[in-house]
């Protein structure tokens, strides 16, 4: 299960609502860096972060001798993505709030989260996210680009040729909008077949149960504002490689294998507590 699936039909008041405990788990005292919190990190993961989530992948990297045992009922590429995990890990349910105490943090990133959260629960979590940061504390957030899909829509509306392959083209953008919002089955099971599809649609559930489906879309004019209500100041939109976070290209986060931009259909925001 994912910290979407955790975040999943949240309600205003759900986030943050028991003790902040699991943060024992990190010794404040061994880190020689700013305290950088990922959450909701699935494999990507950094040793220059405490990498927060509830995922199956988490549970795996932190036994990792059950992963040979595990080995024949999950993916090749899913062993991969484990035995490539690195840093310190907490398997902890969003839905209980963030495991640190109060300005704790310098930085709080999470990428392709925000969207899986109920519209109506977002703004519980951005305040949850503001009470563990430091004053002056960056939060960086990164999400699919709502502005970008739809200029690429109107792109593509403006290029119709009238034949089969434009419709072809034009609808795989109009599923870019709008396909992880309205998908049933997981990701994760496409392409298998057989025992290791019940057996994963038994144990996690369908897209919406593991928290792959989109709950709301973000652009830079509403997430500016919702940043704002939540009590942020200094909203900026950034590219990819550029932050107001030390080090933070040094993290990897937000870099493929092959140097470029992990999620390039992404839009990036960062702001600061006062």
């Amino acid at each position: 299960m994912t910290n979407g699936a955790a975040l999943a039909g949240l309600s205003r008041d759900q986030i943050g609502a028991e003790p902040k405990r699991a943060a024992s788990q990190v010794s404040q005292k061994a880190r020689t860096g700013p305290l950088i919190i990922n959450l909701g990190c699935g494999v990507k993961t950094s040793e220059l972060c405490v990498n927060v989530d509830w995922s199956i992948y988490i549970m795996l990297y932190q036994h990792r001798w059950l992963v040979p045992l595990m080995a024949p009922l999950i993916r090749r590429d899913r062993v991969e993505r484990i035995n490539g995990m690195r840093g310190k890990t907490i398997f902890h349910n969003l839905r209980k709030g963030i495991p640190f105490p109060d300005n704790s943090a310098d930085a709080v990133y999470h990428s392709h989260l925000m969207e899986h959260i109920d519209r109506d629960g977002v703004l519980s979590f951005q305040k949850e996210i503001l009470r563990v940061l430091k004053p002056g504390g960056i939060q960086r957030i990164c999400v699919p680009s709502l502005e970008l899909y739809i200029s690429e829509y109107n792109t593509s509306l403006a290029a119709d040729d009238l034949t089969r392959n434009a419709s072809i083209r034009h609808d795989r953008i109009v599923a870019n909008i709008l396909e992880q919002s309205v998908r049933r089955a997981s990701q994760g099971a496409k392409g298998q077949r057989g025992l290791r599809v019940w057996l994963e649609n038994l144990v996690l559930g369908d897209a919406r149960a593991r928290g792959e489906t989109h709950q709301w879309m973000w652009d830079r004019v509403n997430a500016r504002a919702m940043l704002m209500d939540a009590g942020f100041v200094d909203v900026k939109v950034c590219s990819w490689n550029e932050s107001g976070i030390e080090n933070w290209q040094h993290t990897g986060l937000e870099v493929a294998g092959d140097g470029r931009e992990y999620k390039p259909e992404s839009m990036y925001l960062e702001c600061r507590k006062p």
